[in-house]
């Protein structure tokens, strides 16, 4: 289970496809939402759940999304 919690710790950019900017996220953070406010021009990005599935079971690793 430790392994799991510093995974839900990390964190990952979530790139803007309008301004190209970056929003760091932890990935627990991510798994509970489905959009995030871009801080760049305030876009709303909607981000796929399964991906941080993927990341929670090891099954790979992302750096953006």
């Amino acid at each position: 289970m430790e392994t799991d919690r510093s995974l839900e710790d990390d964190e990952i950019g979530v790139v803007c496809t309008d301004c190209a900017y970056e929003t760091r996220k932890n990935v627990g953070w991510l798994r509970a939402h489905t959009q995030v406010e871009c801080h760049g021009c305030g876009a709303i990005i909607d981000v796929e759940s399964r991906n941080f599935r993927r990341i929670a079971t090891g099954r790979g690793r992302t750096s953006e999304v």
